[in-house]
């Protein structure tokens, strides 16, 4: 069972606002860092990735899982028409969290500290990392490490400097900070900024599906699906 990533970015507030109602006592500090949030925070991060890598290729569909054991904490998948006939082509995505660290330093640790599969995407969620970075100088030192994965991304939520409003009415601006970045630092270095409310208007609207099924090597590629229960991905 295949996932649309607005599922998994609209989900998580779900969940976290599920979590909050659970601990009413505890301020949100508690709840954003409680480990019953852990799993929730590494679909949101896939579904980041995979919603930004979609809008960078218009002519690709993106979809997630979670698996049920852990390592992978997700995948991502697209569908490649090899030779006539479509093929499912997975990223298994490997979640880092860094709260008020060194970012570079957390994400060379965790390439250093094992070797991964090549298709295994690394994503770095910034959590509570406020400031200005040099994202380009990051890639660039990303870049002449030598480690085992070809794909580095960094999520946060937020947007560059230069995509917040100083002007326009109060929502304006509000909207224009309630964002998701995504930064590719390897293999090559770009930005990708997901506004969750117009660039999943279509799921919002009914128009993209939730769940989808790939039907197999030359079936009929993804078929989007219904059910009466919805299945389980947080």
């Amino acid at each position: 069972m295949w996932f649309n990533p607005c599922y998994g970015i609209n989900g998580f507030w779900n969940e976290l606002r599920l979590l909050q109602s659970k601990m009413p006592d505890k301020d949100f500090q508690t709840i954003w860092s409680h480990r019953d949030l852990q799993s929730a925070k590494e679909i949101l991060a896939t579904s980041i990735v995979a919603k930004a890598t979609q809008m960078q290729n218009s002519d690709q569909k993106w979809w997630i899982q979670k698996p049920k054991q852990d390592p992978p904490d997700g995948v991502m998948g697209t569908i490649f028409n090899t030779d006539g006939y479509d093929k499912m082509h997975v990223r298994e995505v490997e979640v880092v969290e860094c709260v008020n660290g060194d970012i570079l330093e957390t994400i060379k640790n965790k390439l250093l500290k094992k070797r991964y599969e090549p298709n295994t995407v690394l994503v770095c969620y910034l959590s509570g990392a406020s400031g200005l970075y040099d994202f380009e100088k990051m890639s660039q030192e990303i870049l002449a490490e030598e480690t085992s994965l070809d794909h580095v991304f960094l999520v946060f939520m937020g947007a560059l400097a230069s995509e917040i409003k100083t002007k326009g009415t109060t929502r304006e601006m509000a909207q224009s900070l309630f964002k998701y970045s995504s930064v590719q630092l390897k293999p090559v270095f770009s930005v990708q900024t997901i506004d969750p409310i117009s660039d999943c208007k279509k799921w919002r609207n009914g128009e993209d599906g939730n769940f989808f099924i790939f039907e197999g090597r030359g079936k009929g590629g993804m078929r989007p699906v219904k059910f009466d229960e919805p299945p389980k991905l947080f």
